[in-house]
């Protein structure tokens, strides 16, 4: 009997194992970091000029997002805001909710915490892996968000592509469509993306940085602290065993 459970359990272990590895193959690692101002100002503008139009960053305010780039108020009236806000206010998409539930068959989600809740490789696989499907009622699918109703929004960008399947149907490469090249090389595209994916990352946590450096001091002083108590202690104790 216990070898049974033993071999059932090492059968579901193995299961477990290998749809954990299958689920993170192909994933992309944007290489990007929260101290990295200059790519979270250039996410946040791209963010403006092609997702704002449906999505949110509801947890996220203009002011907030303007000092924590180095920018001032005039960069977010010209380069971020799409409506009538103001700095105090929240970044929210002026789309109304019912059209993009008529237009895409759901609302579209905030994305906020899109970065906590999948991780900053999920967003920039996402981003890099839209491809031609014509079963697909947008026209695209995606490789990592399977029936996907969100169309590919930087196609011109990056151009349309179509998967690259084995033998079995699953997806290995993706290949440029030859005469639907998009105007940015396959590398100024990843750039592209990674910026956009630092700015989805840094609205998720925006105090992250600021909670890094703050934790260096914070060690710094304990160690700093552990050496006083320690010089205390023998000082105490020296005394006592006079």
């Amino acid at each position: 009997m216990k070898k049974k459970t033993g071999i059932a359990l090492s059968a579901f272990l193995a299961l477990a194992f290998t749809g954990a590895v299958k689920a993170e193959v192909g994933m992309m690692e944007p290489n990007i970091s929260h101290h990295d101002r200059e790519s979270i100002r250039k996410g946040a503008e791209l963010f403006a000029d092609y997702c704002v139009g449906c999505h949110s960053v509801e947890y996220l305010r203009y002011q907030r997002l303007a000092d924590d780039v180095g920018e001032d108020e005039d960069w977010v009236e010209e380069k971020i805001m799409r409506g009538n806000f103001e700095l105090h206010e929240p970044i929210i998409s002026p789309m109304d909710p019912e059209d993009g539930e008529n237009w895409f068959g759901l609302t579209p989600p905030d994305l906020s915490l899109t970065s906590r809740i999948h991780g900053d490789d999920w967003i920039y696989t996402y981003l890099n892996t839209f491809y031609v499907d014509e079963d697909a009622e947008v026209g695209y699918n995606n490789y990592v968000q399977e029936g996907t109703s969100m169309p590919h929004i930087l196609f011109a960008l990056q151009g349309d592509q179509k998967a690259v399947k084995d033998d079995d149907g699953h997806i290995v490469d993706f290949e440029i469509i030859e005469g639907a090249e998009g105007k940015l090389s396959e590398e100024e595209y990843r750039e592209v993306t990674a910026q956009l994916t630092a700015f989805l990352s840094y609205a998720g946590e925006p105090i992250r940085a600021d909670r890094e450096r703050m934790g260096v001091w914070v060690i710094l002083f304990l160690i700093v602290m552990t050496g006083v108590f320690y010089l205390l202690y023998k000082e105490f104790w020296r005394g006592i065993k006079k």
